[in-house]
């Protein structure tokens, strides 16, 4: 067997640092042996004729030592938690080294001592293969590009080009040859960058720049060249080697990575500034609380507050504590608020930041641009937060506010929540104290799609609309109805007509031909409910499609009671509208004065006679004639001033009674 491929003997010596038994089984499938210290390396060396010494130790002076005594290659094995580093015993002069670490590189010891065996036996003769042939050929497949610049030649020309050179710029050899590389800059090519490339040339030194290139289609690509001078016999520098990388996935990824983290710390700051806006605001609307001297003017501070400072764009209040079926907006501040002019918002809609807010009672947020614009209401805003502004057990209303940040965090939740709750507190207050001092009363729209009801079956049955024209409540618990008809109509007697809680139905008589009608409703009615909660009717219709009514409450808790009712009374209740209107109280003496306001001069005395003369007892003290003649008019003229005023009085006080 020729000696250059005859097993590798292999002398092991193992120092106290690294385990003896681990070295010697790795190094197994060799022929080894092992010394007892670095001392009797030498000698068991050369009369052994090993190939290889493998040296497992932490100390850097047993490298030395044994280095300058032997002839063959020395394999170090370095301990994990010893000081030498492999750095350093490369430069002590092994020929590799070995780590002991976890992924058990000792398995691989056998490889790095045959290969340090191999190339101190055919290193040489490998070496003397690679002939010029090889070297040219090796250049010209390289994966990199490759140029060479003859500095001898004005303006230093390219004379070689690779075929890696070719595919990545564009241009063929033909066309990159005898011309300087600067046709691959092109507008946008850093001038700088390419400044600094000439001094290095000029300087005969070798240089790196990374240089946004232009192909030959006229395509831009980021290339990193690196030349390198080369000297001939002399020292004079001949020629220029060059090394074109096509780094254009990697410039772009770190460009992608740096927009990214400046949009990340745009973010970031933005939302710093948005939290301690937010936190400003806690503040700013504490004072207008406590300033505020109406619900109406709080929740208009609380918009105009949130919007002020810039970080928010638009804010509206929308009302919730009567539990309608849509919100919609009651006070509003902000730019682009033109929107909110036709917003309606279904309560029971789960993809929208508002209703859920006030299906959850908690804060939500939410991208609504694009949403938005496939609603039927554009949303000209990105983010939006709505804030359900609660106390206690009562939802009084969602605040909800715009902005165009593309996401709001949970610190921004928390202190919306924290401001939702000091606007819902003083909301309450406010509640209370009107409830108690102020006389404005609530109207409420309210609509009751139930067929089963008693109005609505009156409806069908008629083939008719029915109007309101008032009502009176009985002593025995029943409540009458009064109702015209459209068209009129006179076929809802009480023979036509039977309906579950109506005590009857009577056509009554009316001088111009439309058709009245008194419907006795017993205990527990709609209109009872109405009754009950402190309330009035003001306007009452009915048809098939359900009954739409106007009640009139003393306050938000009187109206938070009667829907309540309504809703366990029949189905399909919604409130359409809450008005708040200004009721005072009336007194005798404006009673008086508004119907002496609506006589005429000749119906107050005709009035004022009658009462004094005793006319409305009966009988009669004084007949029409004598009051006739005490006006110097004909009785026909007198009787017709007197029917005037009494009619106007009449309709005074059903008038007062639906207040």
């Amino acid at each position: 067997m020729d000696a250059t491929s005859s097993p590798a003997r292999v002398l092991a010596v193992v120092g106290p640092a690294v385990d003896r038994e681990r070295v010697v089984d790795a190094l197994s499938p060799l022929s080894v042996s092992v010394a007892g210290s670095a001392e009797a390396v030498v000698r068991r060396a050369e009369a052994e004729r090993v190939d290889c010494v493998v040296l497992a130790t932490d100390h850097l002076a047993d490298i030395e030592a044994v280095h300058g005594a032997i002839a063959v290659p020395l394999v170090v094995v370095v301990p994990p938690d010893g000081d030498l580093s492999a750095a350093a015993a490369r430069d002590a002069g092994a020929a590799d080294v070995v780590p002991v670490v976890d992924s058990n590189l000792f398995e691989r010891l056998p490889e790095r001592v045959e290969s340090a065996v191999a190339w101190r036996r055919r290193g040489a003769a490998a070496a003397s293969k690679i002939t010029e042939d090889l070297k040219e050929q090796a250049i010209d497949e390289a994966p990199v590009g490759i140029t060479v610049a003859d500095c001898s030649l004005p303006d230093r020309p390219l004379v070689y080009v690779n075929e890696a050179f070719e595919t990545m710029t564009g241009y063929s050899a033909d066309a990159a040859l005898g011309r300087n590389c600067r046709y691959l800059q092109g507008p946008n090519t850093d001038p700088e960058r390419v400044a600094e490339l000439r001094r290095a040339i000029e300087a005969e030194e070798s240089a790196s720049v990374e240089l946004l290139n232009y192909r030959a289609n006229g395509e831009t690509f980021w290339n990193r060249v690196d030349v390198a001078p080369l000297s001939g016999p002399d020292g004079e520098v001949t020629h220029y080697v060059g090394f074109q990388t096509d780094i254009t996935e990697r410039v772009r990824a770190e460009a992608a990575a740096e927009r990214y983290a400046a949009r990340v710390d745009e973010e970031r700051a933005r939302l710093q500034t948005l939290v301690e806006h937010i936190e400003g605001l806690l503040a700013d609307v504490t004072s207008a609380l406590v300033r505020a001297e109406s619900r109406r003017e709080l929740e208009a501070a609380v918009c105009d507050r949130v919007t002020a400072a810039g970080s928010f764009d638009c804010a509206w209040v929308g009302h919730c504590d009567l539990s309608p079926a849509v919100i919609v907006p009651n006070e509003r501040a902000g730019t682009d608020a033109g929107f909110l002019d036709d917003l309606e918002i279904d309560r029971s809609d789960p993809d929208d930041p508002t209703a859920r807010a006030a299906q959850t009672r908690t804060v939500q947020s939410a991208a609504v641009g694009e949403e938005g614009a496939d609603a039927e209401t554009v949303v000209p805003f990105d983010s939006a937060i709505a804030v359900p502004l609660v106390h206690r057990d009562t939802l009084y209303g969602v605040l909800t506010v715009y902005t165009d940040a593309a996401e709001l965090d949970d610190e921004v939740r928390v202190v919306f929540g924290t401001l939702g709750r000091a606007v819902g507190a003083a909301i309450d207050a406010f509640e209370s104290r009107r409830s108690l001092l102020s006389d404005e009363r609530l109207e409420l729209e309210i609509e009751v799609r139930d067929e089963t009801q008693p109005l609505v079956r009156l409806a069908v049955a008629g083939e008719c609309a029915l109007d309101y024209e008032g009502a009176v409540s009985h002593d025995d618990g029943t409540l009458s109805l009064f109702v015209s008809t459209d068209p009129p109509t006179d076929g809802l007697a009480d023979d036509k007509f039977e309906s579950p809680g109506v005590a009857g139905v009577t056509r009554l008589p009316r001088g111009d031909g439309v058709g009245l009608y008194e419907v006795v409703f017993d205990a527990g009615s709609l209109t009872h409910l109405v009754a009950d909660a402190g309330g009035r009717l003001r306007g009452l219709e009915a048809d098939r499609d359900g009954c739409r009514f106007t009640a009139v409450v003393p306050d938000r808790g009187a109206g938070r009671a009667l829907l309540d009712d309504l809703s366990a009374a029949a189905a399909g209740v919604e409130l359409r509208a809450v008005r708040e209107r200004s009721a005072p109280p009336r007194t005798g003496r404006g009673f008086a004065a508004d119907v002496n306001a609506a006589l005429t001069d000749r119906q107050q005395t005709a009035l004022q006679l009658a009462h004094l003369g005793g006319f409305f007892e009966w009988p009669h003290a004084v007949t029409g004639d004598e009051l006739a003649a005490a006006m110097d008019v004909s009785r026909a003229t007198f009787h017709q001033h007197l029917r005037a005023a009494q009619r106007k009085l009449v309709a005074g006080f059903f008038e007062e009674g639906t207040r």
